[in-house]
């Protein structure tokens, strides 16, 4: 009789540890995930060209990459839908960054982090366990000042745990043996993913440009190191089928207007034009990148067709931009 008390005791600290390590795999598995995405996040900004400064270096080494690429349909995405480029490039960017065969970084992040978290949780455990056997405390207590001891690093939630609070054992030493011996398995399961990038993806209704605050409902106006010329979002000037070569920051300083819904508004009052263009600070300056010079001329049949246009009339593509030379259009003095 007493073996089988003792048979069916042990079963039941068994599937008191089973559930243990069923919640504590969770917490294990979501404290890694944030664990690395910081890291390789922090690796990456000290260490990766494209994100070692602000929003606009990334810009330009999305740039780099469009250049090389030299695919239309690739501009366009970038155009049309900067926040899924640029999701795209960093998850391309990271992917090559931390699954290089040779040089497995985001394995040896995880495989670090589980070693980490492996040991804090069977410190949080002995330590735990030593403190309410000193106290001659129940199960339910050794839950609580375990809960406690994972603290910050760990969101184990104590409510979770309620079901198995009443767990009868004559040894509290043994269910630390039994929960670490548990958890090996369970550890052994966890799989990694990755956390998704908040981006603003706030573009300038006549050119496209994407504002460089990074900050979603960011304060103050959106903004842009460079604006493009009005022809990548199809504008043309009035009367006509000629897209317009010239750049936002270009026509705030000019004397042209703006012709929307039956409206005439002079370029420079630009934020009369409506709420999306009202938050909008266009610095009226004259200069503008080569790259976009470049893009133009080199996909002009291509925007053309896109956009049922023609680069002809005051839209007429000047002569120099067709001279410009691809390695050297990514000169940000423009």
């Amino acid at each position: 009789i007493s073996f089988k008390i003792a048979c069916q005791g042990a079963t039941s600290i068994t599937t008191f540890a089973d559930i243990l390590c069923s919640n504590l795999k969770s917490a294990i598995c979501h404290a890694i995930y944030d664990k690395t995405a910081i890291d390789i996040a922090n690796e990456m900004r000290s260490k990766h060209p494209a994100f070692s400064g602000n929003r606009s270096r990334l810009e330009l080494f999305m740039l780099v990459c469009l250049l090389k690429q030299e695919d239309f349909e690739k501009y366009q995405q970038y155009i049309y839908n900067p926040s899924y480029y640029m999701e795209d490039f960093i998850r391309r960017e990271v992917d090559k960054y931390c699954l290089d065969k040779k040089n497995p970084k985001l394995k040896n992040f995880l495989n670090l982090n589980l070693d980490s978290f492996h040991s804090l949780v069977l410190l949080a455990i002995h330590e735990s366990i030593k403190v309410v056997k000193d106290k001659h405390g129940n199960v339910a207590s050794w839950l609580d000042e375990f809960c406690t001891r994972l603290g910050d690093d760990m969101y184990l939630p104590r409510s979770n745990l309620t079901s198995i609070e009443h767990q009868e054992t004559k040894d509290i030493q043994f269910l630390e043996q039994v929960v670490s011996e548990s958890l090996i398995p369970a550890l052994e399961e966890l799989k990694q993913t990755f956390s998704e990038i908040d981006l603003d993806p706030f573009q300038c209704s006549f050119c496209k440009a994407v504002c460089t605050n990074t900050i979603p409902g960011h304060d103050g106006d959106h903004s842009t190191h460079f604006h493009r010329p009005q022809a990548l979002a199809g504008i043309q000037w009035e009367g006509t089928n000629h897209l317009v070569t010239d750049i936002c920051t270009t026509l705030a300083a000019s004397d042209c207007k703006i012709v929307l819904d039956g409206k005439t508004i002079p370029c420079k009052n630009y934020r009369e034009v409506g709420s999306d263009y009202a938050n909008w600070d266009i610095k009226p300056v004259t200069s503008q990148l080569s790259y976009w010079k470049w893009f133009v001329s080199h996909f002009r049949s291509d925007l053309e067709k896109i956009h049922n246009g023609k680069f002809k009339g005051k839209g007429a593509i000047p002569t120099n931009w067709n001279n410009l030379n691809k390695d050297k259009v990514l000169d940000w003095k423009g």
